[in-house]
């Protein structure tokens, strides 16, 4: 039996290896650099005026044909069967209430009692474990969504969670956000769209991917050697 020269072996595992580490460096290399605006105006502006694409629970006592949920419309206003168009955009919820109780008195309503709850309706979509559209309360943070979608998961690259906002891009940092950073404070309006992306680069199943790599290319040149050792 010949015996296959230790130096070409060496040199066939060395050669393997090097294949791996060239295909980890091109995952690698595949990240997307491209970077985004930062949503500065959400920190400061009032979250009190209802908007349009706001929905808006509205129960009235003792009339269950009114009481139910509505959406503002792109012109600003309710369409509520039974009672008409109200003007909500630009109005905050106590001025709403006061505009659909004059309206039932005008059709004739003694004294009518009212509640009006306002909700944002805002996507989240991408790396969450509950992607939806969730009406949630006015005022509601970054982080609070985050919360309520069920957290991220394991492949979310926080860095580089995107606001979509009336087809402008912004680009927030969730990652500071949960040390306790001004980003996760940035509030989200009706329409908003957030998109948590995936990591790219050597997360965990790229190293498991470059480990199945390099253990597969053990194996062969195992094979390689075991074969000239029989010949």
């Amino acid at each position: 039996m010949r015996t296959g020269s230790p130096n070409g072996v060496r040199r066939l595992v060395v050669l393997a290896l090097g294949c791996t580490v060239a295909a980890s460096a091109t995952v690698a290399r595949a990240q997307d650099t491209t970077r985004a605006g930062v949503v500065a105006d959400s920190l400061s502006r009032s979250v009190g005026v209802l908007r349009p694409g706001d929905a808006v629970k509205i129960a009235v006592f003792r009339d269950t044909e009114l009481t139910g949920e509505y959406l503002i419309d792109s012109r600003g206003q309710l369409q509520i069967p039974g009672l008409g168009v109200i003007q909500a955009a630009g109005l905050d919820p106590d001025q709403l209430k006061t505009s659909i109780r004059q309206a039932l008195i005008q059709l004739g309503t003694t004294n009518p009692q009212i509640s009006v709850q306002p909700l944002v309706r805002v996507s989240v979509l991408g790396e969450v474990r509950a992607p939806a559209l969730y009406p949630v309360d006015p005022g509601i943070s970054l982080i609070q969504l985050l919360t309520i979608a069920g957290g991220p998961t394991p492949n979310a690259n926080l860095r580089r969670t995107r606001v979509v906002r009336e087809g402008h891009v912004f680009e927030v940092d969730l990652e500071s956000a949960l040390t306790g950073s001004a980003s996760g404070r940035v509030v989200l309006y009706s329409n908003d769209v957030v998109v948590v992306p995936k990591k790219t680069g050597f997360t965990r199943e790229t190293l498991q991917f470059v480990l199945g790599l390099t253990t597969t290319a053990i194996s062969i040149a195992t094979l390689i050697f075991t074969i000239k050792n029989r010949n």
